[in-house]
């Protein structure tokens, strides 16, 4: 696959993609707070590992499932309308999260609720932030336009949670809620300062020329159409199953691995935990920008199928690691396999699919990982209490073993 040589910064002159970037970006450094401050507040409250499990599948479940709906409502009213929406349900719901917890009125129930709710808005979020992009720039530019989204995204997640346990430490959790909404108030002005009036969004004609989005499509109906155009076009049939394999073989281990690691095997608890996951973010982000600067890539397919082998041999050795040095090195080079991944595949799906389909195939890309994660996490959770090295070793060898099979099937070989 031949990358073309668009410069990095050259979306960010098309004052939409800017706006959006700036939004986005401001919006997802907020999540950094609530992201460390959910969690501590649960385990304050609870005092309870299994408690806190359950929180996290209550927003996990819910994203899930409705992101299949969250892709036919953004191809019907258009991206932008659909962040927004969400940007002020989600505003809404941390106003009012954070002034429970200011007021020290917090329940358990009221967590389970908030995340759920955010479970939900991010449902319909994540399919249009991703469908977006191609209707605000061409298509020479969307290597560099997602190179840049998925950069910075892996520079906030190697800063963030660091800067949220420091808000939290000094200031209190409600502040890191309260900064929370503030951010989601920022990106939804950003949204609303992109050219376009309202009027125009709200009529679903935001860069939007098909008359296909503009007719009424049922929730059901448009999830239908969006598998049925998916399952009869043969390479994005093959890279979506594949995913869904690929990515419950990976997503459960990684995260309860990583987490179990610096529990029972290293020194220092969280801090070992806080480097680990570091590890993951500055591999991720030099993975992120690669593409953009790597003349020529492998076709899909390949590059799929080469990383799989790289991330199943690097879940294996991970368990028999007892050195948090060689294990922050190995994790990194997981971030690194998987980030460079993220931006060609993202690319790849934006460019093989119709505009007016954009919404739906691309939340069936986003429900290859978030679809099967609470299952991973079970699984994994279950092989963990075995054994830690039994749970790496499983789950490495399946997907080392499943890539090599998948490797010798010449349909997946010639994705292009």
């Amino acid at each position: 696959m031949t990358n073309s040589q668009v410069p990095l910064w050259k979306p960010l002159t098309v004052r939409n993609f800017l706006l959006l970037y700036i939004g986005e970006t401001v919006s997802l450094l907020g999540d950094q707070f609530y992201i460390v401050a959910l969690p501590w507040l649960t385990i304050q409250l609870t005092n309870s590992g299994i408690t806190l499990g359950t929180v996290l599948m209550s927003a996990a479940i819910p994203r899930a499932v409705l992101m299949l709906f969250g892709g036919v409502v953004s191809d019907r009213f258009s991206p932008r309308l659909v962040m927004l929406v969400s940007n002020a349900l989600r505003w809404l719901l941390v106003v009012l999260f954070a002034t429970i917890v200011a007021l020290k009125m917090t329940q358990l129930w009221h967590i389970y609720f908030f995340a759920a709710g955010f479970g939900i808005f991010d449902g319909f979020f994540i399919p249009a932030s991703k469908s977006i992009i191609p209707s605000l720039v061409s298509k020479d530019q969307l290597i560099a336009s997602n190179t840049l989204s998925q950069g910075t995204s892996q520079l906030i997640l190697l800063i963030g949670p660091a800067l949220g346990g420091l808000l939290i430490a000094t200031a209190g959790i409600e502040v890191a809620f309260v900064i929370d909404g503030i951010t989601f108030a920022i990106t939804t002005m950003t949204l609303l300062l992109m050219k376009g009036t309202t009027a125009t969004v709200l009529n679903g004609e935001l860069n939007q020329n098909s008359t296909s989005t503009k007719k009424t499509i049922s929730l059901i109906a448009g999830i239908r159409e969006g598998f049925y155009y998916a399952w009869h076009n043969q390479p994005l049939r093959i890279f979506l199953l594949v995913m869904v394999i690929l990515n419950f073989l990976f997503i459960g281990p990684l995260q309860v691995g990583m987490t179990s690691l610096a529990h029972s095997r290293f020194p220092g608890g969280a801090v070992a935990l806080g480097i680990l996951q570091s590890a993951w973010g500055g591999g991720g982000l030099i993975g992120t920008l690669t593409p953009q600067f790597v003349k020529n890539l492998p076709n899909i397919g390949v590059l799929l199928l080469t990383i799989a082998s790289v991330q199943g041999f690097g879940l294996f050795l991970l368990g028999f690691i007892g050195n948090i040095g060689l294990a922050s090195i190995t994790i990194a080079v997981l971030g690194f396999c998987s980030c460079v991944f993220t931006v060609v595949g993202i690319t790849w799906i934006q460019k093989q699919t119709q505009p007016e389909m954009l919404g739906r195939v691309m939340s069936l890309g986003m429900f290859s990982a978030f679809g099967v994660a609470p299952i991973s996490f079970a699984l994994a959770g279950f092989l963990v209490n075995l054994n830690l090295t039994i749970m790496f070793t499983v789950a490495g060898s399946i997907m080392l073993i499943t890539s090599l099979c998948l490797a010798a099937n010449p349909s997946v070989r010639k994705i292009s």
